[in-house]
């Protein structure tokens, strides 16, 4: 691993689906321990280059990636490259919240358990602390049982974060968290993402520019197949 202050590095990326670039060119890097956020039109590309960041995209028919992606140092198509760790390292946030049909808890420690596949093992406080983490302890502390669908939609999104953070993930993606989600829940999920940045990278996929300037220390805009070369770093 590189030891410099760059989360992750892309240079010269050109990224397509069966030849059509989607972006053209990318050269950006951003740091770590920060919030960044990446913005731009509809349709411009911004899903597509944050799935990238976690190999999500390699199979989808025709998806071709151009150029060097290095994420904390280390270049993501290096053949040797194990995608479970990276993804573990490299956790993903969805637009719409995901829960599988199980308990409360059980979604908690879904990817506990596949990375660690030991059987009896006591998963409690790791479970606990995640929904800690995610400000979502205090609401569901006496109804870890109950299936996770019982949950609010902004319930919901802060559970699927919680799985997330259980694995401990050094990089979190958020592609537009809070764009189904109530001003009430919009609120609690920009103060989760504060309150994570001093152990957590986060990139932040928004089409919401207020929500932006409220929660990113850094901004990365996507337009016309473009991606800005350097992050606009806000006063």
């Amino acid at each position: 691993m590189t030891q410099n202050s760059y989360a992750i590095e892309l240079e010269r990326v050109r990224l397509s689906y069966s030849g059509e670039a989607v972006i053209e060119t990318a050269s950006c890097t951003v740091r770590k321990n920060a919030v960044t956020a990446v913005v731009g039109p509809s349709g411009s590309g911004k899903s597509t280059l944050l799935r990238t960041l976690c190999r999500m995209n390699d199979r989808v028919p025709g998806f071709q990636v151009e150029g060097s992606v290095r994420v904390l140092g280390r270049d993501i198509h290096d053949p040797a490259l194990n995608v479970y760790e990276l993804r573990k390292r490299v956790g993903m946030v969805f637009q719409k919240p995901c829960v599988f049909p199980k308990s409360i808890e059980e979604n908690v420690i879904f990817g506990l358990k596949f990375h660690d596949s030991r059987t009896g093992r006591d998963f409690s406080e790791k479970s606990e602390q995640a929904l800690r983490d995610a400000f979502l302890w205090d609401e569901v502390k006496n109804r870890l049982g109950d299936p996770a669908h019982t949950l609010s939609q902004g319930q919901q999104q802060r559970l699927a974060m919680a799985r997330t953070l259980a694995v401990d993930p050094e990089i979190l993606l958020m592609d537009e968290p809070t764009s189904a989600l109530d001003p009430k829940s919009s609120k609690a999920i920009e103060d989760l993402i504060l309150s994570l940045k001093d152990r957590h990278t986060i990139v932040l996929v928004t089409h919401n520019v207020d929500q932006a300037e409220r929660v990113a220390d850094d901004l990365i805009c996507v337009d016309d197949k473009t991606v800005c070369h350097k992050p606009c770093q806000r006063p």
